[in-house]
């Protein structure tokens, strides 16, 4: 699968906005989650030991968001439209 440069960021921006609810109720009721509707894109890493406890590891949201400023220009028009989306998608 190839990527381009517009999935790449559209990517890291799902990563930035992630929220953690999903992945915790994943995480407390495994059984009970319908997995392909859950929004899991802040999630690097979910393990489910032999014993049943669970450990989640979630992406570094800080960097996601240093890299979409990054590309944008870094400046404050760039920082304006990255708190808008974030208000938009109700963090």
């Amino acid at each position: 699968m190839e990527l381009d440069r517009e999935a790449i960021l559209e990517a890291l921006g799902k990563i930035a906005l992630s929220r953690p609810n999903d992945a915790i109720a994943l995480a407390l009721a495994p059984q009970e989650q319908y997995v392909p509707g859950l929004d899991l894109w802040g999630v690097s890493e979910f393990k489910i030991s032999g014993n049943g406890s669970v450990e989640v590891k979630f992406a570094d949201r800080v960097k996601a968001i240093g890299l979409l400023l990054d590309h944008t220009g870094g400046g404050e028009d760039s920082m304006n439209a990255l708190l808008e989306a974030m208000e938009a998608s109700g963090e």
